[in-house]
């Protein structure tokens, strides 16, 4: 019996070291909230930015720009717009890109981050 109890300690150890070693990123999950947002923000023309900031529990804000002349300038004031929606919406979460231009950068920007 003491062999089959060490075993299964060992065992559940094992499992857990294995799980906290492994290099999965945590990708929050996007609110369905959003989705109208981003069906505004898709349509748009010109250079352009969304921006998302999700906390754990589901609280979010966020922020995008079009119509800039450049790709950087509508990343910058999307990041003032998500920034200051944090702030009233008290979201804790770190904001993240979710898309330049038409391209959905939102996961691999946080994995590059969480590396």
């Amino acid at each position: 019996m003491k062999g089959f109890v060490k075993f299964i300690l060992v065992s559940v150890v094992a499992s857990v070291v294995a799980g906290c070693a492994t290099n999965q990123a945590y990708v929050p999950k996007v609110p369905s909230t959003v989705q109208a947002k981003l069906n505004d923000y898709f349509a748009q023309p010109g250079n352009k930015a969304f921006v998302l900031a999700v906390d754990p529990g589901g609280d979010y804000a966020f922020g995008y720009d079009y119509g800039k002349a450049t790709v950087k300038e509508a990343l910058e004031v999307a990041t003032v717009k998500c920034d200051a929606s944090r702030e009233t919406s008290n979201v804790l979460a770190k904001p993240y890109i979710y898309a330049i231009n038409d391209d959905v950068v939102y996961e691999s920007v946080i994995r590059n981050d969480q590396k």
